[in-house]
């Protein structure tokens, strides 16, 4: 058996966890000698062990079959070659045969699972499968739904399609829908039409709830919900208007998570009082999160996801939304017989969509940005596909001299990083916040340009840049305590107490009478003003991570690209410069240069797993009606 010393002489980028887990379990189990003596099960362990960390939620025995991994030329690691996938099968099978009554290694073909997740792809996967039958409306419900129809869309003979209309019209036939577009494609507005037609269809007032994985994402489904629904205006609305409820909560709120019990409030045996729920920015929900809400959730609920699969995908293991979506946009080109029906009769103004029988039909996704355009959407679309050349053409140089940042709507690319450039860059930055002189102009001019960055240390890291900002502004605004007037901040954790949630932005601002408050925006956009003694844990926010930027726009942004080797090489993902750049509305600025690009973009965060095949598989045995 392998000891960790001999494990880290030969291998990198592994952890004493996964040396740990490979020992334990081969000794655990009944594994033939032979497969002990070469090491193939050994490390087949150590390989899964560093998937899970890394996101996947099993090991794909093809990804590593015949290839070298851990190997690092650098530090003189030879790494480890994995035999053929015939072997790697076979000592998966034995790996997951032993005498324990629990087995904590399953193996299906070509994918080796830790038990737990598997048990919760088998859960989310026939929780979704068992909401896709087709939900028959009868003549009555169209007659309402017809009536609403056009206070919701345009029901003009259309010669385009209105991807927002499918979308709404296809998902109230389904208990299980996955609403996937990018930046200004309308997803919230699609949503708030959703639950109107839900409501207009149903027999009874429905209980609909609304969340989000974080606190500002559910703060922004609030006030985004409520906008759009307050957008629709027509007496044969208001009536269903009353009944949706617009305040979202967190998923760990809704239910009922709390830090020391495993068991959270609701699950199967509680459910949630639910009908239907909502939860937007679904890329950032793991697996074990879903499958939770899947338990949640009673039988006849409906679950809407609402995210940009394009975008990061969660911390934990697994991706949910990509598992479901799939990477690419190009759904709902086929449809089945029965929804084909379906929008004859409720929207015969839209094009037709082709009939084919074997579609599923549980992903609908918005093609057309509105709101998000120009160079900003060029470029993003472009790192979408991994096209280096059409960034190339869409990017502009910029350098100090060149003027201010917010003059032009572009995307800006600079490699200047001098002390000099560096303080410049950030006065023209956050200049709006210097001229502030309320906080209610403070909070607006903390939304107009955010500084961007993969990692929390390092030279370019969420500290060092914080404090770089905070020197170069020093000759305006004096910094003698951790709280100062002007200081942007962003709080930490959740406070239920005071109704501040892991991610709110406010500003510390001293009022005419000396004293320093700090002042939060509200989604009825008044200013509440907290002491700082009740403050929770909070941070200044010049500087933010990408991560923690999920969610949030600014009218700029200032992406940092450093270069990076080892672990940290891998948070320098396609998807998570496109996360950053969409976070912007008017322009960016990447600091870095074009073979910097080419590097992040040559990188495609792509999780294994098994769920889409699951959820294939039973809705082909189960729903033979739809075929």
């Amino acid at each position: 058996m392998k000891t960790v010393e001999e494990v880290n002489r030969q291998l990198s980028d592994v952890e004493a966890i996964d040396v740990y887990l490979a020992q334990t379990l081969c000794q655990q189990h009944e594994v033939k000698k032979e497969m002990l003596t070469d090491d193939v099960a050994f490390y087949l362990i150590v390989a899964l062990s560093w998937h899970l960390r890394h996101g996947h939620t099993c090991l794909d025995l093809e990804h590593i079959a015949g290839s070298t991994w851990f190997a690092n030329e650098e530090s003189d690691k030879a790494g480890y070659t994995f035999p053929s996938l015939t072997v790697l099968a076979d000592t998966a099978t034995a790996l997951a045969t032993g005498s324990a009554e629990v087995e904590p290694l399953i193996y299906e073909p070509y994918k080796l699972y830790l038990s737990r997740y598997q048990v919760f792809e088998k859960e989310v996967a026939a929780g979704v499968a068992r909401r896709l039958k087709t939900i028959a409306f009868d003549d009555k419900q169209y007659d309402v739904l017809r009536s609403v129809w056009p206070h919701l869309f345009d029901c003009s003979t259309h010669e385009e399609q209105d991807w927002q209309q499918i979308a709404t019209a296809c998902a109230i036939t389904r208990q299980f829908a996955v609403i996937n577009g990018g930046p200004g494609t309308g997803k919230t507005y699609t949503v708030a039409r959703l639950l109107i037609a839900l409501q207009a269809a149903a027999s009874a007032p429905l209980n609909i709830r609304l969340a989000a994985p974080t606190g500002k994402a559910a703060q922004r489904l609030t006030e985004s919900v409520s906008n759009s629904l307050a957008a629709i205006t027509a007496p044969c609305v208001d009536a269903y208007k009353t009944r949706i409820t617009t305040q979202a909560q967190t998923l760990h709120r809704l239910l009922g998570m709390r830090p020391v019990q495993l068991q959270p409030k609701y699950h199967q045996d509680n459910p949630i009082h639910c009908d239907v729920l909502i939860i937007d920015e679904a890329s950032m929900v793991d697996l074990a999160l879903m499958a939770r809400v899947i338990r949640a959730l009673p039988s006849h609920a409906h679950l809407y996801l609402v995210g940009d699969v394009n975008q990061l995908p969660a911390v934990e293991s697994g991706n949910v939304l990509e598992a479901l979506a799939g990477s690419s946009e190009e759904h709902l080109t086929e449809i089945t017989g029965a929804l084909h029906t379906h929008l004859l009769r409720l929207c015969p103004h839209l094009p037709p969509i082709q009939v084919n029988e074997r579609s599923i039909n549980t992903v609908f996704s918005l093609k057309i940005s509105r709101r998000f355009s120009g160079k900003l959407a060029e470029v993003a679309e472009a790192i979408r596909q991994g096209d280096v050349s059409a960034i190339d053409k869409s990017v502009v140089p910029w350098e100090v001299s060149s003027g201010n940042l917010f003059e032009n709507n572009a995307v800006w690319l600079t490699s200047a990083t001098s002390s000099t450039a560096l303080r410049e860059l950030a006065k023209q930055s956050f200049s709006p916040l210097l001229k502030a002189s309320t906080p209610g102009e403070a909070l607006m001019a903390i939304a107009e340009c955010r500084w961007l960055t993969p990692t929390r240390q390092g030279a370019h890291g969420v500290e060092a840049l914080n404090n770089l900002v905070e020197t170069s502004l020093s000759n305006q605004r004096v910094f003698r305590q951790s709280h100062y007037h002007g200081r942007p901040i962003m709080v930490m954790e959740n406070d239920y107490t005071q109704r501040l949630f892991n991610g709110d932005t406010g500003v510390i601002w001293q009022d005419d009478d000396g004293v320093l408050r700090a002042y939060f925006q509200t989604a009825e956009t008044t200013l509440r003003k907290v002491s700082l003694s009740r403050l929770p844990r909070v941070e200044t926010v010049y500087a933010m991570t990408i991560h923690k930027s999920q969610g949030s726009e600014f009218k700029q942004v200032v992406i940092w690209m450093p270069e990076a080797s080892g672990k940290a090489k891998r948070l320098f993902t396609r998807e998570l410069l496109y996360t950053g750049l969409t976070r912007a509305k008017n322009g960016c600025l990447l600091v870095g240069d074009k073979v910097r690009i080419a590097d992040i973009l040559a990188i495609k965060s792509t999780r294994f797993s098994g769920l889409a095949q699951r959820v294939e598989a039973l809705w082909y045995s189960n729903h033979t009606d739809e075929k």
